[in-house]
């Protein structure tokens, strides 16, 4: 384990710990009758406001220029086992009898801070946290990454009433699953096609409607395609026609259906890079900091969701039309990608949830199987022409008033892929058994 984890899981321990810094209970003196009785002590409410360094509102301190500053630490560390079908032998290293099937690592270590200023504006700034364990990858042996030093988010938002705009580094949030935030996700990684299609993080301008819960709402933006190599923090201008747009139009469908509160989200992205034109024209292809766009260019999502008691559904048909960004080799004449993503989950008691996920992507030598940590492990090819996943899961959270704060997650997942890459290897095929622990404070 390198060194450097210490601290950080001492870190992760942080919900625990701090319990022992709550204030004591004073001893029992006789009060006037006529005290009132104060509201009972809750630790995530109390740990969540050691975050949460001033609110006017709770601290009676009136503040025309700030009128909250909040610090954010959202960490996860998980632990994964791969049983591919075909045993040791598609185990990258079995042959050689350094095979290794399961592989953890520090998924997400974030900071930063965001805080409300001049009534009607926001920032937000958040850091990935760099020198932290990776996962292990193989090339001639195994070895343990680190992760790096990056700008996550960098933004201001302006509310103007029905309308917010945004400028800075932020999230294109399209498409369902990655519209949830990395806290609030029910399975421990998103489905293979939303992770092949989605964009990071990017610099770029948004408008979207504010209120959330409006019966018709709608979202716009502009944003860049990558990120320089200054310890990814610049705007990356790769090309001339560096950018992508997107847009979403969402209804609300309460009570339309079987769920008492729903809504439906239509996502499209297109993306004006001609990444067609890299290599024949004396353009360099980007590499892997310097791309970070949308992975097709054009792209559409239609999203259902919403909730009946306990009861949760997400439904969600994705596609993306001439897909950019992939092996050469692997992927060669790879066009088009369609796939659907089927997800109930249920609150058995507040504490404990279970999901389950079907994940159908299909297209010619088109669908690239998520990294983590199928194609990291095993031999299979990552590519393949169809691929479907069985997730089965089980989320404990500690803290049901607020269950993002500290959740135990545990899922097994079973895909199966048809077809061939370009070259003529076959994807992944066979299981997985994942565990993961989230904080978001």
């Amino acid at each position: 384990m390198n060194t450097s984890t210490l601290p950080a899981l001492g870190a992760l321990l942080l919900g625990t710990t701090l319990a022992s810094a709550a204030p004591a209970k004073a001893p029992e003196t006789s009060a006037p009758a006529a005290t009132a009785a104060k509201d009972p002590f809750v630790f995530s409410k109390w740990a969540q406001s050691r975050f949460a360094w001033f609110d006017a509102k709770r601290d009676n301190a009136a503040n025309p220029w700030i009128q909250d500053f909040n610090v954010s630490l959202r960490m996860q560390y998980q632990w994964s086992n791969v049983d591919p079908a075909g045993g040791e032998d598609r185990i990258k290293g079995g042959s050689k009898g350094d095979g290794r099937r399961w592989n953890d690592e520090w998924r997400r270590f974030r900071m930063g801070v965001n805080f409300k200023f001049l009534e009607k504006f926001k920032f937000v700034n958040v850091w990935n946290i760099g020198g932290m364990d990776g996962r292990y990858q193989y090339k001639d042996g195994w070895y343990r990454g680190s992760n790096t030093y990056s700008l996550y988010e960098l933004y201001t938002e302006y509310n103007a009433g029905q309308a917010t705009f945004g400028l800075g580094k932020m999230k294109p949030a399209y498409f369902g699953e990655y519209r949830t935030s990395s806290s609030a996700i029910l399975t421990i990684e998103r489905s293979a096609l939303v992770n092949q299609l989605r964009a990071e993080t990017n610099y770029g301008i948004s408008a979207r409607s504010t209120d959330k819960n409006a019966k018709i709402g709608w979202q716009l933006g502009m944003y860049l395609n990558g990120n320089g190599h200054d310890n990814l923090t610049e705007p990356g201008f790769n090309t001339g026609d560096n950018c992508f747009v997107g847009g979403t139009i969402s209804y609300d469908t309460s009570n339309m259906a079987f769920l008492d509160k729903s809504r439906l989200y239509l996502d499209y992205a297109h993306n004006f890079t001609r990444l067609d034109t890299y290599g024949k024209t004396g353009r360099n292809i980007p590499g892997r900091f310097e791309y970070q766009g949308t992975g097709a260019v054009d792209m559409i999502g239609l999203t259902w969701e919403g909730t009946r008691g306990n009861f949760y559904l997400m439904t969600e048909v994705m596609a993306g039309f001439n897909l950019v960004n992939l092996d050469e080799g692997k992927s060669k004449g790879a066009q088009n990608v369609f796939g659907v993503t089927i997800m109930p989950a249920y609150k058995f008691t507040p504490h404990w949830e279970g999901v389950f996920r079907y994940q159908l992507a299909t297209g010619s030598n088109a669908v690239v199987v998520d990294k983590r940590y199928y194609s990291t492990n095993s031999n299979y090819s990552a590519v393949s022409d169809c691929l479907q996943g069985f997730y089965l899961g089980a989320n404990y959270y500690l803290f049901p008033d607020n269950p993002n704060m500290m959740k135990v997650m545990a899922g097994v997942e079973y895909l199966s892929s048809n077809g061939t890459d370009a070259k003529g290897a076959k994807g992944y095929t066979g299981w997985s058994y994942s565990v993961a622990v989230r904080t978001n404070f």
